[in-house]
């Protein structure tokens, strides 16, 4: 092999390896801090509040995101500072002390997002470069590193001794090695003649994006006040059923959300919308995986593991658009027969302890979830829009849609609260999971159509 080849396989090889391990400072804020599966962490970014004394610091995870979108030719030196900016997160075991900081609590949130955008830009680069393979395992990864992440934190009500303090010190290690790594090959890819030149985003491409970081403040802007007003009903009324406010925030965020994916264009906007929906309809029933596994540690994080491997491979398959459709409509079907089965009682698989369904569910919905958000890769990567449309629009598209989906929750009337509330709707997840596997072969049709149709012409 010529001294040109060996830069140019590692120029590959340690793009891949480094923005891997990147991704354990996603595993381990998700873990320590994470309250809900899925969490569209991009737009979480937006300010929840707006401390008198840190109203400049509550801007920082903003800001961090709003650059990561526009600087991801930099992709290197964003992962750098994604991972330094989660290191207090990741540390606070050992440091207890940081989390007596502010401003720290504050940041922290900019570190994980910074670091996706990073990988998704790396991933791009890889596809564009001719590594298909490693560019579609990576965009995989920036959702299953998220899923795994579930398992490892288990039940939020349950605390058990599972080795966690040393999974989050070797996670931590790894992503600081994926970031010097990132940094040391930068040079292999300066040498490799075939690595793609950076692509500026376009005009509507920045506005959907810029939009699609800023909508979620809209949601902080929804109280009960407001909606009192709005609905012309009693203050007491909408504070008894805090999930209205949630919801009609949500719808905001949404609409706003498909306004700037429309802006986009309409192959952004369909991608988007599919990744987003297999997220948001996985979220219930991925809940009720994790609990079911809660007493049986290692089995979730090995379900978790393999489905994320059995996603991002067949999503890097030739097969992804039918696998991805496939395991879209098998997972919905599941869960008709689970709610069926349980008497619409799902949690009982939790009652029941029932570990072994709950791991076959838990790995079947991550290898769909995976399947799915890499089916929407090729194309996106191919335009050079991976990053604003895996990122900002995909996240605010989930938030949104996260919240219009508690009110699907809705308890029964003096029922107590309770995290497996949207457990009991398991068919609305399974219509989203529907709908995913709709935009996924209707994607792929017209695609299909659209080529055959370039190829007629060519030959006539």
């Amino acid at each position: 092999m010529s001294w040109g080849a060996e830069k140019t396989k590692s120029a590959v090889v340690g793009t891949t390896l480094s923005a891997a391990l990147g991704l354990g400072a996603v595993v381990v804020f998700t873990a320590v801090r994470g309250t809900s599966i899925l969490r569209p962490l991009i737009a979480l970014a937006a300010p929840q509040g707006w401390p008198s004394d840190l109203v400049a610091v509550s801007l920082v995870p903003l800001v961090a995101v709003l650059a990561a979108v526009f600087l991801t030719r930099w992709w290197p030196w964003l992962l750098v500072a994604g991972v330094v900016l989660s290191l207090p997160t990741a540390l606070v075991h050992l440091f207890p002390d940081l989390g007596g900081h502010p401003s720290l609590a504050i940041i922290a949130p900019a570190g994980p997002p910074v670091v996706l955008l990073a990988v998704l830009a790396a991933a791009q680069d890889l596809h564009r470069r001719g590594a298909r393979t490693a560019g579609l395992v990576l965009i995989g990864l920036t959702v299953g590193t998220q899923l795994f992440a579930a398992s490892l934190a288990g039940a939020s009500w349950l605390m058990l001794a599972t080795g966690g303090l040393v999974w989050h010190l070797i996670l931590t290690a790894m992503s600081v090695a994926g970031a010097v790594l990132a940094v040391l090959t930068r040079g292999a890819r300066a040498l490799d003649p075939e690595w793609p030149e950076p692509r500026p985003l376009s005009a509507r491409f920045a506005v959907a994006a810029i939009l699609a970081v800023l909508l979620p403040m809209a949601a902080q802007a929804v109280d009960v006040l407001k909606v009192s007003e709005l609905l012309d009903l009693p203050v007491e009324s909408i504070g008894r059923h805090p999930e209205v406010v949630v919801a009609i925030g949500g719808l905001i965020v949404l609409v706003g959300g498909i306004i700037a994916c429309a802006i986009a264009g309409s192959r952004a906007f369909f991608a988007a919308a599919t990744s987003a929906s297999v997220q948001v309809g996985a979220m219930a029933p991925l809940l009720l995986a994790v609990y079911s596994v809660a007493f049986q540690p290692v089995l979730g994080w090995l379900a978790a593991a393999v489905g994320v491997a059995a996603g991002c491979l067949v999503g890097a398959s030739r097969w992804r658009v039918q696998f991805a459709v496939g395991g879209a409509v098998l997972s919905a079907l599941v869960l008709f027969i689970l709610d069926l089965g349980t008497g619409g009682v799902p949690e009982k698989l939790i009652d029941h302890d029932a570990a072994i369904p709950g791991a076959l569910l838990l790995a079947l919905l991550c290898a769909t979830v995976v399947a799915v958000v890499v089916t929407t890769g090729p194309r996106l990567a191919e335009n050079g829009v991976v990053v604003p449309v895996l990122g900002p629009l995909v996240s605010v598209l989930v938030f949104g849609g996260a919240g219009v989906m508690t009110a699907v929750g809705v308890r029964e009337q003096n029922a107590p609260s309770t995290r497996l509330e949207a457990v009991h709707h398991l068919d609305y997840s399974a219509g989203l999971l529907f709908l995913a596997a709709a935009l996924i072969a209707g994607i792929a049709a017209v695609e299909h159509l659209r080529d055959r149709s370039k190829q007629e012409a060519v030959s006539a």
